[in-house]
């Protein structure tokens, strides 16, 4: 905020200030944001909320999630698909065909793909296209927390 004091002022009796032709706009701004932060509280509180009853529904109806679908390799390059509770070993010419069949009931399903450490990494990568190719689209690699 700022103030112009003259001493002698131009044209009128000593003493007298002469008139300020600036606008102060502190004031104004003041104004502007109260208003801004209200507008910001109470805008929420007074979207219009819907009077909706939603349904019941039972967690029986909904059923189990069903368990992820996953697929192992060995250093000695041995495939196996752990599919629920069953294990099986698949070579890798046939893994192709078997996670087809698998995908054709559960495509929605998650893969998880376990590896050995030890494992090339372009054989966890030919294994991750050959999942997305057979016709799963959530695709995960698993791994060991660090302790």
């Amino acid at each position: 905020m700022g103030l112009n004091v003259k001493a002698t002022g131009g044209g009128g009796e000593e003493g007298e200030l002469p008139t300020v032709a600036e606008i102060n706009i502190t004031p104004m701004v003041d104004v502007m944001l109260v208003l801004l932060i209200i507008f910001m509280v109470t805008a929420p509180l007074m979207l219009p909320q819907l009077p909706i009853t939603l349904p019941k529904a039972s967690l029986d109806e909904m059923g189990k999630p069903r368990d992820p679908l996953i697929i192992s390799i060995d250093t000695s390059d041995e495939y196996f698909i752990n599919n629920g509770p069953l294990t099986q070993q698949v070579p890798f010419d046939q893994l192709g065909e078997a996670l087809r069949a698998i995908s054709v009931k559960q495509a929605d399903n998650l893969v998880y793909i376990r590896s050995d450490k030890g494992v090339e990494y372009g054989k966890v990568v030919d294994l991750i296209s050959l999942v997305g190719a057979s016709g799963f689209y959530k695709v995960s690699l698993m791994a060991e927390a660090q302790q």
